[in-house]
């Protein structure tokens, strides 16, 4: 299965292209953008250098999918204007079925994209571009700022959603360390409404990439409101990463349930994620995709013919803990037909497991097993290493010895687990030739890591207080469709 039927070819000398994650050969990209579905198609916008594999010189590129998995690189979607209004940084994208926006003339559905203008001087205003034909083209706003730069240094990365009982958008800013909440009725005229961010959550760096929905808890039939902050640095592992809030949104405030900081991902390459919008599911759950890379080193990755990549879309759930709702994400159901069905079974751990290059791990582990170490290596001596620590419920994944190890690569990252009534803990764990995805119970807790080893991992190894009578610890691999 192609993941990319238009790529280009390019050379790398160590295997580090992803086989099935979202990538731009031969350039830069960073942050996802302007995410919607619309007539069958999944559209994904995203930050992209047209002219190097670091960043600058920002653009939108572009890729649709029909299935979230495959996709096909279109032309470039927003093009900078230095000498303009500047450089087009991070927003979304909103199907205006209404045509609130009045762009649409002849019974046209507008596709309404959002994002900040980013001036040579540095200056951030938000700004709008619309397409009549499905978001194969735009055309930028002619009366571009629809939001003027209120004298803050970061004033950035809007996203836009429907609150159904005004009847009005509301659009998410980020202003420093904090969030400016606007409306409008028509998506061009916007009027302030409130602030949030002050002394609560984590300020260890700028806020980013804001993005607010409703999510409807299927356990507890009630629905709550979710804001999505990227923050960098200041992330629980270093530099980048995502906070989140729940709490109930009345059309003017955000209301949080509590002052908790919370993480959606506790790796260090899950940075910048947004919700696709249109999509049906909604709003029981919500689609994500996020940058997999981190600051602290993006623009240093060894891979010279790409340099950034998606993560698997994800979906977003709510679910109730006896004092509060939090947020589980596990892979799209779509990505299943990334694995072929011959997997290989193991419970039986004196010797290795051997890996292919690309591959899906299903992991059982019964609370008894206390503690387990789980090893990837390769033959030239490279190695990661996963601790799970079922006694005091936490995970350690290292890092430190996967071959590159500069510009604070080299990370170690702990991982809170969630105790629960089960007997077992199930861990999922997506292996691309660059990249881990760690899902823990379900997603309560996940865990997104590059590497860049000097080959592939070849084997597995698996240790621990493992062995009993009733031992049902299991590993199935599945490899990766060709």
């Amino acid at each position: 299965m192609p993941l990319l039927s238009s790529a280009v070819p390019c050379e790398s000398p160590n295997s580090w292209i992803p086989e099935f994650h979202f990538y731009k050969p031969n350039h830069w990209i960073n942050d996802p953008n302007g995410l919607f579905f619309f007539e069958g198609t999944y559209h994904l916008f995203y930050q992209m250098n047209p002219d190097d594999v670091v960043w600058g010189n920002m653009h939108w590129g572009h890729a649709t999918s029909e299935d979230l998995i495959s996709w096909e690189h279109e032309p470039i979607a927003l093009y900078a204007e230095p000498e303009g209004l500047g450089y087009i940084f991070s927003g979304g994208a909103v199907v205006d079925v209404n045509n609130t926006s009045g762009f649409a003339k002849s019974g046209e559905t507008p596709i309404v994209a959002t994002f900040t203008h980013h001036s040579k001087d540095e200056v951030q205003t938000q700004s709008l571009a619309f397409s009549l034909d499905g978001g194969k083209t735009f055309e930028k706003y002619s009366n571009n700022p629809v939001i003027p730069n209120p004298g803050l240094k970061d004033f950035r990365d809007p996203k836009v959603v429907w609150y159904e009982p005004g009847n009005y958008w509301v659009k998410a800013v980020v202003a420093g360390q904090c969030v400016h909440f606007y409306r409008s009725e028509n998506l061009l005229q916007w009027e302030k409404l409130s602030e949030f961010g002050h002394n609560i959550g984590a300020h260890g760096g700028v806020w980013e990439c804001p993005d607010l929905f409703p999510l409807h808890c299927e356990q507890s039939g009630e629905t709550r409101w979710v804001l999505l902050i990227s923050i960098n640095p200041g992330g629980p592992n270093g530099g980048s990463a995502m906070q989140y809030f729940i709490g109930d949104f009345d059309g003017r405030d955000f209301l949080v349930q509590d002052k908790d900081t919370r993480w959606l991902d506790y790796g260090t390459d899950f940075y910048a994620g947004i919700t696709f919008d249109n999509v049906s599911e909604a709003p029981t759950q919500r689609t994500i995709i996020a940058w997999m890379s981190n600051w602290n080193y993006a623009n240093k990755t060894p891979d010279n013919a790409w340099r950034g990549a998606m993560t698997l879309p994800r979906i977003l759930k709510l679910v109730k803990h006896p004092h509060s709702y939090a947020l589980c994400m596990e892979p799209v159901k779509q990505s299943e037909k990334l694995w072929s069905s011959k997997k290989s079974s193991h419970r039986v751990f004196d010797a290795p497991i051997a890996l292919p290059d690309a591959y899906k791990l299903e992991i059982t582990l019964e609370k008894t097993a206390s503690e387990t170490l789980l090893e990837w290596r390769n033959g030239q001596g490279n190695l990661i290493k996963l601790k799970i620590d079922l006694a005091n419920m936490c995970a350690h994944f290292d890092r430190s010895e996967a071959g590159f190890d500069n510009h604070d690569f080299a990370a170690t990252i702990d991982v809170p687990l969630l105790a629960s009534d089960s007997e077992f803990m199930e861990i999922t764990v997506c292996v691309d030739t660059c990249s881990l995805e760690f899902f823990f119970a379900n997603g309560e807790r996940t865990l997104t890591a590059l590497c860049f080893p000097d080959s592939a991992f070849s084997e597995l190894k698996v240790s621990g207080n493992l062995l009993s009578v009733a031992d049902k610890t299991e590993i199935l691999v599945s490899p990766l469709k060709k």
